[in-house]
């Protein structure tokens, strides 16, 4: 018995020292498979804090939200004593943005009329000198504040134009520049952080100015701010920039950020700003159609940019009933797009004809897990890849939502899907560039013309890719 119980604990013995060797070479085979290495350039911090916030709301207030035309300009003439907000209420702007899902809010500090939405020390031309609040009021203050308590990604417009400003555009241009300069300086250093800056580039160029100045000062007082700007400021901060796509109310598709400058690849992606109503100040025009919102949508959040949609608080100071309901119905919308994405149904099986070092690290399986932060790859030397989904049964199809994990760099630059139809291969959608997220709606769109079989299986072919594939998402949207 003795000699059964000694041969029976050898044996254990044995086993588990196999058994610990094999999990420690499976640990080493793990560990072996390295991630991919950056392909340059990469987004910063502050570009990718944008790229996540998807949209943004855009808020045009100040004077000419209390002299309404179809002109949005203004004439620095506008007399402050008319700026009284009675009811200006910002966290009803932040409760509104929060609720249509808009992660951040881009105030209008500053506008052509120079008129200053904050307690300024460069001009009377501001809150100090209205009614509002005995001339106490300071718009930035509060909005920032609100922002903060709630989670809210905040940006300032600070427009370079300043009609109130005596002789502005004459040839001294060194006064207006330190004046300008100032303001800026006022806003980066009394508030705390700013997570955007949008200077509106509007005869930027003409001023010549000394911008480097200013980028000088941003850099050390906000150095985690995004820049957007029409192209001045780039040259001097080409590292956390975000461009002028060229027009207002959406993007083309195929959208490339990597964009060359002063002989260097740099990353620069275009913000889209887009009316949602009337004009950019409240002028008590109704919001646009759920329709136009849903098309404003797809062709700068689908086409893989990060929008800011505009919104106008009224003469009361707060944003009018009837915008909240429509935007209620947007994110309603929104909602409904990405929960119905069929990759994510029980059963549903998808699969890769390679993935890196055969590890499920980096396999398919991460492309339905609902985590942008976890991808599929290839290997280095591997830029294609034919990606499977297997739904289990026929199902109607409606759109695909497809993700490039572009921390590590955008690589994609040829891309298909493909839909299996009584037992072939159907080619039903192409593009180049996919970025942070592509959406593609039947009939909508890049899609207009385009109406999916109903099937069982669908196939995402990279066809061509600058260095190893790495794709966070694919959603199959249907019923």
């Amino acid at each position: 018995m003795n000699q059964l119980k000694h041969i029976i604990n050898v044996f254990l013995a044995c086993f588990l020292v196999i058994s610990m060797f094999s999990c420690i070479n499976q640990k080493s085979k793990k560990e072996m498979v390295k991630a991919p290495k950056a392909f340059l350039p990469i987004p910063n911090k502050a570009q990718l804090n944008w790229h996540k916030a998807e949209h943004i709301m855009f808020v045009h207030f100040g004077m000419k939200t209390f002299y309404p035309s179809d002109d949005h300009m203004g004439y620095g003439k506008e007399d402050p004593e008319k700026f009284n907000p009675v009811n200006f209420d910002a966290k009803q702007w932040v409760e509104a943005a929060k609720m249509a899902g808009f992660k951040g809010i881009v105030l209008t500090t500053k506008h052509h009329d120079g008129f200053c939405n904050w307690q300024t020390k460069t001009t009377d031309h501001c809150v100090k000198s209205s009614p509002w609040k005995n001339g106490k009021g300071d718009v930035v203050k509060e909005l920032i504040e609100a922002c903060r308590e709630a989670g809210v990604y905040f940006g300032v417009y600070v427009s370079i134009i300043d009609k109130h400003f005596e002789n502005f555009g004459s040839e001294d241009y060194k006064e207006y520049g330190e004046y300008y300069l100032a303001q800026l300086k006022e806003l980066s250093t009394q508030y705390g952080p700013i997570d955007e800056y949008w200077f509106d580039g509007y005869q930027a160029d003409d001023l010549k100015m000394d911008y480097g100045k200013i980028a000088d000062m941003l850099n050390e007082t906000q150095p985690d701010a995004v820049i957007y700007d029409s192209g001045t400021l780039v040259k001097y901060m080409p590292n956390r920039c975000i461009a002028w796509p060229g027009a207002h109310g959406g993007i083309s598709p195929d959208q490339n950020y990597r964009v060359e400058i002063d002989g260097t690849m740099r990353w620069y992606p275009a913000e889209p700003s887009i009316i949602l109503q009337g004009n950019w100040f409240h002028n008590n025009t109704p919001v646009v159609s759920l329709e136009k919102i849903q098309d404003y949508y797809l062709t700068s959040v689908g086409y893989a940019v990060t929008p800011l949609m505009n919104i106008s608080p009224n003469t009361d100071g707060l944003i009018d009933d009837g915008t909240i309901t429509r935007l209620a119905e947007f994110k309603a919308w929104v909602d409904q797009l990405h929960s119905s994405d069929l990759a994510k149904s029980k059963n549903v099986k998808i699969s890769a004809d390679s993935f890196r070092g055969n590890s499920e690290q980096y396999s398919a399986q991460n492309l339905n897990d609902g985590d942008y932060e976890t991808y599929y790859a290839t290997d280095d030397s591997v830029k294609s890849a034919v990606i499977e989904v297997d739904l289990g049964v026929v199902r109607d199809i409606n759109g695909f939502i497809i993700q490039e994990y572009i921390p590590l760099g955008q690589r994609i630059d040829g891309y298909s899907i493909e839909c299996l139809v009584d037992g072939n291969w159907e080619e039903v959608f192409s593009g180049k560039k996919i970025g942070y997220k592509r959406i593609i709606l039947e009939g909508r769109a890049s899609a207009t013309d385009i109406e999916f079989p109903a099937t069982d299986r669908i196939r995402l072919k990279i066809e061509n890719a600058l260095a190893c594939p790495l794709i966070s998402t694919f959603s199959v949207i249907g019923k």
